[in-house]
């Protein structure tokens, strides 16, 4: 049984607009000489405290738009491990889902079981099962109770848009999650033996016939305040707890 305390907690994100609301609930301001000046990711934490951080994915200059998807997230994990050596790694976020489960626009899942990938395809014996991931997350039902969060597996993938072979393997696994970033960062903790956990915000129904693409734009605001609302939630309640305080 882990016994120790979480002390350095590291939230992931990565768009501006989904961590805001958080970043100004806990007054962080940007923490200079984090990251490599190459680097794109912005950390935010209170002064003189690093024991939360906030690390967003930054902006891609070419075109004025978040860096978001799995592959700025599996850089965006790996460089936040290093700078800050966290006790824990969250990816926080929002995410499509399906109101066949249960969703609704800001319902707000935390990860059960695994995050999958949805979206690599690869009909060879073994690497099939490896490009899907199978990614393990820290047991937090304990948790989802006392704070009332229904819990789920996360599913991640390269593509806003609805796909037929994407709803496949979603359905396969049962996730109630559909995103872009939390089994990549999962992945890069998993190889760190790093705890992780996910906490993603419903933006769009994914079994309603209105497009992702439109739902997600109109939805953005609500959802983010929604996420900011539990995140605050979760790490009100990680204060002082270890790893075994967060399941039964």
């Amino acid at each position: 049984m882990n016994t120790d305390k979480l002390n350095k907690i590291c939230i992931a994100m990565a768009m501006e607009q989904e961590a805001q609301p958080f970043i100004e609930y806990f007054n962080l301001v940007k923490a200079p000489d984090v990251f490599s000046k190459h680097l794109p990711f912005v950390c935010y934490q209170a002064p003189n405290d690093n024991s939360l951080s906030v690390v967003v994915s930054g902006r891609d200059p070419r075109y004025d738009v978040d860096n978001i998807g799995t592959q700025a997230a599996t850089l965006q994990a790996y460089a936040s491990i290093q700078a800050l050596a966290p006790d824990l790694m969250i990816s926080a976020g929002t995410a499509g889902g399906f109101a066949s489960r249960g969703a609704q626009i800001g319902t707000v899942y935390l990860s059960d079981d695994k995050c999958v990938f949805h979206d690599r395809r690869v009909p060879i014996e073994g690497f099939n099962e490896s490009a899907i991931g199978h990614l393990p997350v820290l047991k937090v039902n304990k948790m989802a109770l006392d704070l009332d969060m229904p819990l789920g597996v996360i599913s991640s993938g390269s593509s806003l848009e609805k796909s037929d072979k994407d709803i496949e393997v979603i359905e396969r696994f049962n996730a109630v999650a559909k995103e872009m970033e939390a089994a990549a960062v999962a992945w890069v903790c998993w190889l760190h033996c790093l705890p992780f956990f996910a906490v993603k915000s419903i933006t769009n129904l994914l079994d309603e016939p209105e497009s992702s693409e439109e739902q997600f734009l109109e939805n953005l605001q609500f959802s983010s305040d929604k996420l900011t609302e539990k995140l605050v939630q979760v790490v009100q309640y990680l204060k002082d707890k270890s790893l075994s305080d967060l399941s039964v």
